[in-house]
């Protein structure tokens, strides 16, 4: 697997991750304090469209990394609850590394019977 596809995915995790925080530390109070929903129109829509990318790409990438489907989910998922995306890229990333170098290289990752 290259390595660019693991590129991909954290980019995607740490944006992800970022706007949710805004959303909800910095948007949902200004909304309900102040009245000021112009944060959670904005930051909600570009999370939103941002969220579908991170779908797609962490399905791409736990796929490559033969995850199995109930961790699957849960990486999907992780892109619903402030922060926990970037648990689940700091997981991944170093499940990559370890069957990278039992790979002897950045080919091919081989498989991933033990995620964890």
């Amino acid at each position: 697997m290259e390595r660019a596809v693991l590129v991909r995915y954290r980019v995607m995790a740490y944006v992800t991750a970022t706007l949710l925080a805004i959303l909800v530390f910095v948007g949902i109070p200004l909304q309900f304090a102040a009245s000021k929903p112009e944060v959670v129109n904005t930051v909600g829509t570009i999370h939103g469209f941002c969220y579908m990318v991170y779908l797609v790409v962490a399905f791409d990438f736990t796929r490559k990394l033969r995850v199995p489907t109930g961790r699957m989910v849960l990486v999907l998922l992780a892109g619903t609850i402030p922060f926990c995306s970037i648990v689940a890229e700091r997981k991944l990333t170093k499940l990559y590394d370890r069957h990278v170098v039992t790979a002897g290289g950045v080919g091919d990752v081989g498989s991933a019977a033990e995620v964890g």
